[in-house]
């Protein structure tokens, strides 16, 4: 089974370049997989080598440049590439890694080595020997074992979101702490829908500067491993609106390069294709609106939105109960939560679980949302508590939260500014009974600064539920919680929102255990 390599690819998309006909690159790299370009056969290495130009900062130890390796794969990394190590008899260097994209665990694979590291080296993938009975023998993507925008086009769906757990909980373990004695509840399936592709609403394809051609370069996205662009055509996992604009947008920037009126030709640029309830459009500082849960939200084209329609009113759902608990919906306590604290609002939606999310039976009456953007959580939640309180430090955030509460007719929200150092020091906050408040965070992908951490700990809600972009920073903060904060994890549920990537959305509900309360709270707070 041979596979489409980097320098295949490469030459391979400047034949299209000298067919000046860009529109034709698709039907070019759908064909590209019976193509002469591709490694075969053993019988092609003696005349590649020959051909061959070794990089001057290649390290030859404890490989050589292009060496071909048969190896059994271990596992995948959180980013979705392959660990493969060569065996424990093997000189000069047994159990050394080698990590290569596009394999499964288990199969047994011929790898061709392109760099060397202190600990690891980089290799290729040239052939399957012994495929996994989980993989995709033909993507739906021609370009998925080069391009860096899907890592598991080659895996079936079910063996996809089954890593994602199993990535979840080794990180949990790892990072987090959470092995024996520290109590770490199994992490739920992952949840997603039947829509593998055309389900990503926004994509921003990039290009380089012309440079000294009538003819642009790539449209697309990086290569996987590389900085290197591959040029993108169609994209699978993309709407159908989004790809008959971007062929639109593509044929565009082409004529404006050859026009010499394009802008920005020093530096390149990147695109923005966002399809909304408007249709699809560009401008990055165009207001758009999505629906989610009956409710709809007003943002900036260019801001931070979930862009997987299909999914998003499901993991809204899920934190919307977890946060609130009670009925056997998360929490852990027998309480009612009547306040919620969003912090940070964003525009993020609030999501929790159906009978799986939080390990309590408590129910909270209060909510406060964290790093709420323009208060997706919030809102979302505000049917089911009494009070919410959205905390955001960028006060145009403020604003937007604000004018969605009003077009959704929500009079229970309040969405405040806060310095980073005062994110709890807030009068309606501060009377908010901490036995019957949860706390939403969904901060960015380089999770909680410990600033914040240390005040949530201080502040002490009854229920924390964190949802996650990245499962590794979740695990390093949810060890401060743990150890600091006197929390314990209820519930672990990941989300499918970015079907054939290796990205992740993960919600954890944190709950006080009642043997350590720690400060921040009082009993008269309680009362109020």
């Amino acid at each position: 089974m041979p596979f489409l390599t980097r320098q295949s690819y490469s030459r391979l998309y400047s034949f299209s370049l000298r067919s000046n006909n860009l529109g034709a690159s698709r039907i070019l790299f759908q064909t590209a997989i019976s193509s002469d370009d591709l490694v075969t056969s053993n019988n092609d290495k003696e005349e590649a080598a020959a051909r061959v130009k070794i990089p001057k900062k290649f390290v030859p130890f404890p490989f050589q440049y292009h060496e071909e390796l048969t190896l059994r794969v271990d596992s995948l990394t959180n980013l979705g590439i392959g660990i493969c190590r060569t065996p424990s008899d093997f000189a000069p260097v047994p159990n050394w890694v080698v990590m290569t994209p596009n394999v499964i665990p288990g199969e047994l694979v011929r790898v061709r080595i392109f760099r060397n590291h202190k600990t690891y080296s980089d290799a290729d993938l040239l052939e399957v020997s012994e495929p996994s009975p989980d993989r995709i023998n033909t993507p739906r993507c021609p370009l998925s074992t080069v391009c860096g925008g899907c890592q598991y086009q080659h895996m079936t769906l079910s063996s996809q979101r089954e890593w994602k757990r199993e990535q979840v909980s080794e990180l949990l373990t790892r990072i987090g702490g959470f092995a024996p004695p520290r109590r770490l509840p199994r992490v739920n399936p992952t949840v997603g829908t039947d829509r593998a592709f055309h389900y990503r609403s926004k994509i921003t394809p990039h290009y380089d500067a012309p440079r000294d051609r009538p003819s642009i370069g790539p449209i697309g996205f990086k290569e996987k491993r590389t900085r290197r662009l591959v040029d993108v055509p169609y994209c699978p996992i993309a709407t159908e609106g989004l790809n008959a604009k971007l062929a639109e947008v593509r044929e565009d920037v082409a004529r404006q390069v050859r026009e010499g009126t394009i802008r920005r030709p020093k530096k390149g640029a990147t695109l923005l294709l966002r399809e909304a309830n408007e249709g699809v459009v560009t401008d990055h500082n165009t207001y758009v609106t999505a629906d989610v849960g009956g409710l709809t939200f007003r943002f900036l084209a260019g801001n931070f939105f979930q862009n997987n329609p299909h999914v998003l009113p499901i993991m809204v759902e899920h934190v919307v109960r977890a946060a609130r608990g009670g009925d056997g919906e998360g929490g852990g306590a027998t309480s009612t939560m009547t306040h919620l604290i969003d912090c940070y609002c964003g525009v993020r939606a609030a999501r929790g679980g159906d009978g799986e999310g939080g390990g309590a039976t408590s129910t909270m009456t209060h909510l406060i949302d964290c790093y709420c953007g323009s208060g997706l959580f919030g809102i979302s939640c505000a049917a089911r508590f009494e009070k919410v309180v959205g905390i955001e430090v960028n006060e145009r955030a403020v604003e937007e939260a604000s004018a969605n509460a009003a077009l959704n007719g929500i009079t229970n929200c309040e969405f405040v500014a806060a310095s980073a150092e005062a994110i709890f020091r807030n009068d309606v906050v501060n009377l908010f009974p901490r036995s019957r408040t949860a706390v939403v965070i969904d901060p960015p992908r380089k999770g909680c600064s410990e600033e914040f951490l240390e005040q949530l700990c201080e502040y002490g809600p009854e229920r924390v539920v964190y949802m996650s972009c990245d499962p590794a920073t979740q695990a390093r903060d949810a060890k401060v919680l743990a150890e600091k904060g006197g929390y314990s994890i209820g519930s672990v549920q990941p989300f499918d929102l970015f079907p054939q990537t290796r990205h992740i959305e993960c919600l954890i509900v944190f709950d006080r255990c009642e043997e350590e309360e720690s400060g921040g709270h009082t009993a008269e707070s309680d009362e109020q």
